[in-house]
């Protein structure tokens, strides 16, 4: 089975627009099109662990919804996980950006849409600076084992320094890194950068964003029936 090829500008546009549209569109209609849209496309872009991980989350957070909305005493969390299940397709989606697509492709495709170079570094930075905070998360994980330190609620506070001081340090230490690697390989140099990868605005991606624009059009038209 042939699999989708989105251009990673594609997801990176609908990231930006789906989450602002909840201001102009009907909550739960966008909701249910955004979960339909972000199904389908990780289905065609074979990414089934993804498309399966975001209906568990989707529907495991709509439960809990469902059992504290009737509660005056918990209604703020019913607040808190209708909220937050507003955003999981947006984040499955962008999930793809950082495991799917390398700094160079990134940078390739960002770069073929003209936008400020230095706009293109943040973004590609931001990006795949994620699993570079996972792993190192997890390395303050085991060092905090390896020393009997454990997280505890009973002083969060606390516990929570365990996690951010050497996090801190440790972005310190891999923006000096990053920015010296970026200058080795001439990233401030002011001509325009050739790439291995070829990331183009093709038709499909033209199709995927229609799909996305009649998918939103039609819940200005469900506003007014």
């Amino acid at each position: 089975m042939k699999v989708l090829k989105v251009n990673p500008v594609v997801l990176i546009i609908i990231n930006i627009i789906a989450p602002s549209m909840y201001v102009f569109l009907n909550g739960k209609y966008l909701q249910v099109f955004l979960l339909i849209f972000a199904g389908a496309l990780l289905a065609l872009m074979g990414r089934f662990k993804s498309l399966i991980a975001m209906l568990a989350v989707y529907f495991s957070m709509m439960a809990i919804y469902t059992v504290t909305v009737g509660s005056d005493k918990f209604k703020f969390i019913a607040l808190f996980f209708i909220v937050l299940v507003q955003s999981v397709p947006c984040l499955s989606l962008a999930s793809i950006l950082v495991r799917k697509y390398n700094s160079a492709q990134l940078l390739s495709a960002l770069e073929t849409i003209h936008i400020p170079r230095v706009l293109v570094i943040a973004i590609t930075i931001t990006l795949k600076y994620i699993p570079t905070f996972k792993r190192e998360f997890s390395y303050i994980l085991e060092s905090m084992r390896l020393r009997g330190i454990s997280f505890t609620w009973k002083h969060p506070i606390k516990s929570f320094q365990y996690f951010i001081v050497p996090q801190l340090f440790r972005c310190a230490a891999l923006a000096e890194e990053v920015t010296a690697a970026g200058y080795v390989k001439g990233i401030d140099v002011p001509t325009k950068r050739t790439s291995f990868f070829e990331e183009k605005i093709r038709i499909l991606d033209i199709a995927v964003l229609f799909v996305f624009v009649i998918g939103l059009a039609g819940g200005f038209l469900w506003k007014q029936i």
